[in-house]
């Protein structure tokens, strides 16, 4: 491994998440041990103490307190002696003392006995019955246990049992060296495999970098892989599929806008440039010029229309809800401005426009959740297509009716679509065949198409017979 490897390592997030588990692991580890070793010196302090009293309390049953000397002598009997004690019995000592601290009886190592703190006043205690002590004498430490008897007439002595206690030292130092040598070895496994883990559990980072990094300009189709992990690493590649998407729309509309403009506007301005070079080309009359002026002003409006439309799809190809507030919307009403605005147009060609309602249309069956400017651009163009395409003195019709939701429908009596080119109807620049010579900018459909489905509505086109077109568009029936 290279140093710029190991750097990168060093400085990366699974080495960063290996330290602070790590890190806790370890404090909780030796939190852990100190607790568990504190309490064993403490339950181990306790068991020795128990059977130090034990022992006692079995050594005072061969007391006699009657005698003078209570005997010199204090011996287990050999029932007691099987008895298993955490201390060395032979090196255990004893002494008797009265209750003002007198000795009246030593064991074998008398000057221990003379070290064992006594106070004269406890003796005198009516709820004393016994009392741990710990001596130290060089290296070596004990522990001793005084203990108050009496016999059947009253008489109160006190027991003095000590016993070497080294070996609760020893055993805290073996506990101590134990988790001394293990929690490091503890922590380092735990460190090795939290690195593993982590490496394990960032793959999908690694999937989402690799991937990320091979998308540009060309492949913004191309989509991370969508996770079933139910966590972050889900709803991050949904994140950035949602922002590649808009990315996309944006990137395409921008594409299309750039394509459907220069394609669209090369043809007016072409025809504008050769108009103005035929009129400066020699002299011409009045009416010469006002020829040209009205041919330069429909090529101008044509631009204008152009413009607008292409403008529309690039929004709403791009997204852009914000710009179109959704809301309650009367679609007869939308209906009836179309009309009127397209009235002139149908009269010019004596063209006679129906608007039909069913009669068991409620006022709440009109009212659907829409963007009244792009509805109106909807209807408009479609009502600009019948128009355009019918005959001199026919007839279009707009019809509601309630079905599975609201459908309107525009009919027309012209020659109507091939069948072969019914599947071409959602291409971006359509136009009839038969009637490419008609004026136009051919995208009118697209927007159609663009915005029911920005409107979640589905629209259909069939030829009739003998002639003419039908467009329906449905839109899903609305929540009361």
């Amino acid at each position: 491994m290279s140093f710029i490897d190991l750097n990168k390592t060093l400085r990366g997030i699974r080495f960063r998440l290996t330290m602070v588990y790590s890190l806790c692991f370890g404090l909780f580890i030796c939190l852990f041990a100190f607790i568990i070793t504190r309490e064993f010196s403490r339950s181990s302090q306790e068991d020795f103490d128990s059977a130090l009293l034990n022992y006692a309390i079995d050594l005072s049953g061969q007391v006699d307190i009657e005698t003078a000397d209570f005997q010199a002598k204090l011996k287990l009997s050999e029932r007691e002696g099987k008895k298993r004690f955490p201390f060395i019995e032979e090196s255990t000592n004893y002494s008797i003392r009265s209750l003002e601290g007198e000795i009246l009886n030593e064991g074998k190592h008398d000057h221990l006995q003379q070290k064992i703190p006594y106070n004269k006043e406890l003796g005198k205690e009516a709820r004393y019955t016994h009392r741990f002590h710990s001596i130290k004498e060089g290296k070596m430490k004990f522990r001793a246990v005084n203990l108050k008897i009496a016999n059947n007439k009253g008489r109160e002595i006190i027991l003095q049992v000590s016993t070497p206690s080294n070996i609760l030292d020893e055993q805290g130092k073996r506990i101590r060296l134990l988790n001394f040598s293990l929690i490091p070895i503890m922590i380092l496994l735990s460190g090795i495999v939290s690195f593993i883990i982590a490496s394990r559990a960032l793959v999908p980072i690694k999937v989402i970098t690799a991937t990320v990094n091979s998308i540009a300009a060309k492949n913004l189709s191309l989509r991370l892989p969508e996770f079933e992990t139910n966590d972050e690493f889900q709803e991050l590649s949904l994140t950035f599929n949602h922002l590649l998407e808009r990315l996309q729309k944006s990137f395409e509309a921008q594409e299309h806008f750039v394509a459907n403009a220069s394609h669209q506007l090369n043809t007016p301005l072409t025809i504008i440039k050769g108009e103005l070079d035929v009129l400066e080309s020699k002299g011409r009359s009045i009416e010469d010029h006002q020829k040209f002026n009205r041919s330069l002003r429909e090529e101008i409006e044509r631009m204008i229309e152009l413009v607008k439309n292409l403008l529309l799809i690039a929004r709403i190809e791009a997204g852009q809800e914000d710009s179109f507030r959704m809301g309650p919307v009367r679609i007869d009403e939308v209906i009836t401005s179309t009309i009127s605005r397209m009235q002139p147009k149908a009269r010019d060609k004596n063209i006679n426009i129906r608007f039909n309602m069913h009669e068991d249309l409620q006022i709440d069956d009109l009212i659907i959740d829409g963007e009244r400017q792009l509805l109106g651009s909807m209807f408009e163009n479609l009502l600009d297509n019948a128009i355009k395409y019918s005959p001199v003195g026919s007839r279009v019709s707009f019809d509601i009716a309630r079905g599975e939701g609201i459908f309107v429908s525009v009919k027309d009596e012209g020659q109507g679509i091939k069948p072969s080119e019914l599947k071409n109807i959602l291409e971006k620049r359509f136009r009839r065949g038969a009637m490419t010579l008609m004026p136009g900018t051919g995208i009118g459909l697209s927007i159609v198409y663009k915005i029911a489905e920005h409107h979640k509505a589905t629209i259909s086109c069939e030829k009739l017979q003998p002639q003419g077109s039908l467009f329906k568009v449905q839109f899903a029936k609305q929540n009361s």
